[in-house]
Order: structure tokens, then sequence, then C-alpha cells
């Protein structure tokens, strides 16, 4: 078996037809028929059915189609780390992050990132999860960075990485007029105006589990903005943070916000990074998850 036969045979796969594989491939169609019949007999099976209206995958076509293409992946892995003894690392990485893990750990991963490979190009966007998700299914993003509840899981071509737990803790202006009790009960909480993100995130249904009703009072739903934290510090609604992301906030570290722990708090969350396993894992990608895993764990 040669790795250019699982080449065609994916290809023949994607397109339903052997003369746009051929084209794609530059290749000869005589060529990618002959190499796809060597397959079959190699492996005593029928990958494909042909017919006037093209080819279709057949039961056992289908089943072998991701082994082959993860085949594919890792000799291309393989290829990649090898040249990069020697060679600069280059192309193209897509990233799609949760506001408060770029805000808290993209930055200075970024920094990190391009000082020791100058020749990747990143391109970076901020997304909730959903959104994200869909993205990675659709191969528009390489690294998804995400949020999900302990025992959630995710469709099963995503593979997901866990980087670190945390929760919400409220965030209280020094000037607002909430007792400030720590811990905050979950009912004087949830009477208090909100500032929450837009519905594309999940942090709506997350408080919605947290606080223990639907009936939340918000007042206005943002990003992970500048005008969200002046709100909170000028006591016009309270907001939620998770506590990882504390102890860089300027508002925090002048007093202007308070961050308070939650009574009850039975809400846990984790963060984490996903891929789709049908696309293959560049070096690329491979090292800039190492980078993010270092800048956390540093920070502990």
């Amino acid at each position: 078996m040669r790795t250019e036969q699982l080449q065609y045979f994916v290809e023949v796969a994607r397109q339903q037809s052997f003369s746009l594989a051929a084209e794609r491939l530059h290749i000869a169609q005589p060529s990618i028929s002959q190499a796809i019949k060597g397959l079959e007999q190699e492996l005593n099976v029928q990958l494909f059915t042909r017919s006037r209206a093209g080819v279709r995958l057949t039961p056992i076509g289908r089943a072998l189609l991701p082994k082959a293409q993860n085949i594919l992946n890792m000799v291309e892995e393989l290829c990649e780390e090898a040249r990069s003894e020697t060679d600069q690392i280059e192309g193209r990485l897509q990233i799609a992050a949760i506001p408060s893990m770029m805000n808290t750990f993209l930055s200075e991963t970024l920094s990190r990132y391009k000082k020791q490979h100058p020749n990747v190009r990143l391109e970076v966007k901020e997304a909730g999860t959903n959104q994200i998700v869909q993205e990675v299914l659709a191969e528009q993003v390489n690294i998804g960075i995400v949020s999900c509840q302990p025992g959630e899981t995710f469709d099963p071509r995503i593979e997901f990485a866990p980087l670190l737990s945390g929760t919400y803790v409220v965030y209280v202006g020094r000037h607002s007029s909430i007792p400030l009790q720590n811990p905050v009960p979950r009912e004087l909480i949830a009477r208090q105006p909100l500032i929450t993100l837009q519905h594309e995130y999940r942090q709506v249904d997350y408080l919605r589990k947290l606080l223990g009703t639907d009936d939340l009072n918000i007042l206005v739903s943002l990003g992970y903005t500048e005008a969200a934290k002046k709100m909170i510090s000028e006591g016009i609604a309270i907001g939620f943070y998770p506590d990882f992301s504390v102890g860089q906030d300027p508002y925090v570290q002048s007093g202007d916000i308070i961050p308070l722990d939650i009574a009850d708090n039975g809400l846990s969350l984790r963060f984490g990074w996903i891929r789709s396993r049908q696309q293959r894992f560049s070096l690329a990608a491979r090292k800039f998850v190492r980078v993010l895993k270092e800048v956390i764990d540093a920070r502990g």
C-alpha cells in the first residue's frame, strides 16, 4: 500500500468523481483508476460504487475513509516535524477564542508564538463557543478555544483538550448599592441589574444554572468590553467573569471593581482547545497549543 493510493481514495471520495479528483491532483484519470483498483484488490473490498451519476462510497468505504485521512495526516505531520529542525515554520493559522480566554491568555501567547515563528500568518477572532464549534467543524478555524461544563461532550468529529478549570465570580462596582458581603447570596445577585455577554455566547445559560433561576434581570448584553467594565465600576449593574481572570484585571487592581464569590456556587467550567479530527493537525497549530499551555501553566 502506498500513501498516494490513500490520497487518491480520499480525493475521489471528496469529489465523488474520478475525473474531478484527477483534475484537482493534476494527474491522469487512468492513473487514479488504476491506483484505486489496486487498493481495492489489496484490501479485498470494494471502496466505491460507480454509475452514470458518479461514484459513491460503499459502506466499507465510508468506514475506511476517516482512517485513510488520519494516516495521511500523520504522514504529513511526521514530515513537517522533521523539516522543522532545519526550516522555519510557515503557513496560516486561524484561531477563534472565547472572550475570557482571549483577554486573559491570548495576548502573551500570541506575542511568544510570533517571536518563535515569525513566518506563520496568524488570524485571530473572538467568538462564542457554539459559533467556534461550528467553524471548527467546517474547517474555517484550525484551533478553537472554548468553554464547557464537566461531562459535556462535543461532536465526535471534534477533539477537545482541557487547559484549566474555573467558575464565575461576581463583579461589583465600588460605588454599587449592593451589600459588599463575601460570598454574595445567589438570591441577592439575581435581583440586581446584570450585564451579560450577547446571546451567541453561553454565559446566560451558565448564569441560569449558577443562580438557580431563568428569570434574570438583564440590563444590557455586551461583550467583554471597556464599556461593560465602566458600567460595573459606576454601580449601574453587576457582571460575571471567570475567577482565573481576576488577577489580570486593571479595574480590580485599581479597586474600582470588587470581585466577590457567589454563595452555594455549583457551577464548574472547563476551558480548553478544540480542533477537527478530519483536518490535518499542522505543526504550526501544534506549536501554538504548546505555547498556550506554557502560558497558562506559568500563571498557575
